[in-house]
């Protein structure tokens, strides 16, 4: 069966941590969607801190098998960057341990390049210009080149790379982005193409075998970004080029529909974005941001994995996380994760809880479908006690103090939705399992 870890908010949510633990029990760990704008974070046994961009969060572990499905999107030089990364961290990554998807989408120099162009004029939309919306674009004009034709015909490949470049010149001068040499860049391009070969294989036809097999694979399916993100149910034009639901499962990795167990929705208690978009319960108080902030320095300050950027802070919003929770499964099938608990105390005396918005005189218990509806909403709060004690060497829910759990049984009873990790610290093993 295919398990899926999914984010109910906004990014960011902490869900390399929790497909770090649930990989244990998995057989394969495959990421079906986007590119190395995303990131992970994982903290490894000995305390070192593991960034992720499209490697899957199980390649920490040696007995999974990582699987890089057809619907991510592939640098071949940032994901060589991030392979010698995870080595020298003693990490093995070899075609035993890694297989990439032959179906998965090229992201090309001049995408990236196109990406840098729009972000610099009045049509940016705070991307993280790594070419994922520019080579979307020609996936769906069906002009894009998929991974396989580093196998196929590399000479093409270095055709298009060049001639793509030269032909981007003038627009590149008019923007004022500098010059480059693109010999150069083309070169270093396929000079990492070809470190890939290796991992390059039919993966749709690998995990169909191992699903149908008479023990079958425990397969758990990672996604990027989140629910928000999604381009298909997230705040358009302020989202992601993929989906990032569950149903983007089973065109990200080829598995029908059927056999998707569990899904693992993960939270932040104080959710955090980074980028555009409305933000219905964004926090702006400077003093509350500083405080809830802290030490910038730390492994699980608020800023972007992937980008460096600090994060926009929230309060918890219910009326997000219902609407997330109604698009990716029946509630009987799915699970919370909550994390950064110990954050909480962070508020002082009361924790604020988005319980609804108001828009247009309506009061509404699930979010709106559109950004520009996100934007006429007015968050509606309620507020429960707080607590001060320090919750980080906590691992069973009943020492908890009683108002954390109490909080914790307020989310749940308002999403109708079972809370069984919650993450009460950055470390690794700072974790309640339910």
């Amino acid at each position: 069966m295919v398990d899926v870890i999914i984010g109910l908010q906004r990014g960011d949510e902490g869900k390399g941590r929790f497909v770090d633990m649930l990989s244990e029990t998995h057989d394969i760990v495959a990421r079906f969607n986007g590119g190395n704008n995303a990131g992970h974070t994982v903290v490894l046994p000995d305390g070192r801190d593991l960034a992720l961009h499209l490697v899957p969060s199980g390649i920490a572990h040696p007995h999974a098998m990582n699987i890089i499905g057809n619907g991510t999107l592939i640098n071949p030089v940032k994901l060589n960057e991030e392979i010698a990364d995870i080595r020298s961290k003693g990490i093995n990554v070899s075609r035993d341990n890694l297989k990439i998807s032959s179906a998965a989408h090229l992201i090309l120099p001049h995408h990236i390049y196109d990406d840098e162009i729009r972000e610099s004029g009045k049509g940016g939309q705070g991307s993280t210009k790594a070419g994922i919306a520019q080579v979307s674009s020609y996936k769906a004009m069906r002009t894009g080149l998929r991974i396989e034709i580093i196998k196929n015909n590399l000479k093409k490949l270095e055709t298009i790379i060049f001639e793509s470049l030269i032909a981007q010149q003038p627009i590149r001068k008019a923007v004022g982005l500098p010059d480059i040499d693109e010999k150069e860049v083309t070169g270093i391009y396929i000079k990492n193409a070809k470190l890939l070969v290796e991992f390059i294989t039919d993966t749709v036809f690998y995990l169909n075998q191992e699903l149908r097999k008479p023990k079958p694979a425990r397969v758990l399916a990672e996604g990027a970004q989140a629910f928000l993100l999604d381009i298909d149910h997230g705040m358009y034009p302020y989202t992601s080029s993929s989906s990032t639901t569950s149903g983007g499962v089973s065109t990200g990795l080829g598995v029908p529909p059927s056999y998707i167990d569990k899904v693992y929705g993960v939270a932040k208690a104080i959710q955090s974005h980074v980028g555009g978009g409305p933000f219905v319960t964004e926090i702006t108080d400077e003093k509350l941001l500083k405080q809830l902030h802290g030490d910038m320095r730390t492994i699980d300050a608020e800023k972007g994995t992937t980008t460096g950027r600090v994060r926009r802070l929230g309060f918890f919003d219910l009326p997000q996380i219902r609407r997330a929770q109604m698009v990716n499964g029946e509630e009987d099938k799915q699970t919370m994760a909550l994390s950064k608990l110990d954050w909480v105390q962070r508020f002082g005396e009361k924790i604020p809880i988005c319980v609804a918005y108001e828009r247009n005189g309506k009061i509404l218990e699930i979010a709106p479908d559109a950004a520009y509806k996100l934007q006429q909403s007015t968050p509606q709060y309620e507020y429960l006690p707080n607590w001060q004690e320090d919750i980080r060497e906590i691992r069973k829910f009943d020492k908890l103090p009683i108002n954390a759990q109490k909080y914790i049984e307020y989310i749940e009873k308002k999403t109708g939705v079972t809370i069984s990790m919650i993450g009460v610290g950055p470390q690794r093993d700072q974790v309640i399992i339910r």
